[in-house]
């Protein structure tokens, strides 16, 4: 059985109707690149230095080439956040976004676009604070529960 990329695991949680059935799926599937996707979306602390709305991108047609890119991929990440790297030009910032959106899955091309735009459809931050209490700061500063 191949193993799922972060994309095909956040469209399994999405599919569920009951909270109770997606954060099962959370816990199930949590793991080190999965908190670093729920940080890029709902952490306070994390500011991303790009433009609102949808990249001007082509994404990749579904193939399992592409599996797997993301997870090396998330080291760059910083790149795209506020002081990631003061010496990026906003231009050469936002090509770098494109040509990684242009280079991993398409599912998971689409997963970085919603947590750039702050909001992983189907999986509220709600969702993610409950499931997951000592994680995230939340929206009024406060730090994750120990």
């Amino acid at each position: 059985m191949a193993k799922l990329g972060m994309g095909e695991i956040f469209a399994l949680i999405k599919k569920e109707k009951s909270t109770k059935a997606k954060a099962e799926l959370l816990r199930k599937y949590d793991s080190k690149i999965l908190r670093g996707i729920l940080e890029l979306a709902y952490d306070v602390r994390v500011e991303w230095a790009l433009p609102e709305g949808m990249p001007p991108y082509k994404p990749l047609e579904k193939s399992m080439d592409a599996q797997g890119y993301l997870l090396a991929e998330m080291r760059r990440m910083y790149l795209f956040l506020k002081n990631g790297n003061p010496n990026l030009t906003a231009l050469r910032r936002e090509q770098l976004f494109i040509s990684l959106l242009e280079e991993i899955d398409c599912d998971d091309a689409a997963l970085i676009v919603e947590c750039k735009n702050r909001k992983i459809e189907g999986v509220p931050k709600k969702l993610v604070l409950d499931t997951f209490p000592d994680f995230l700061t939340d929206d009024q500063n406060r730090p994750p529960k120990k």
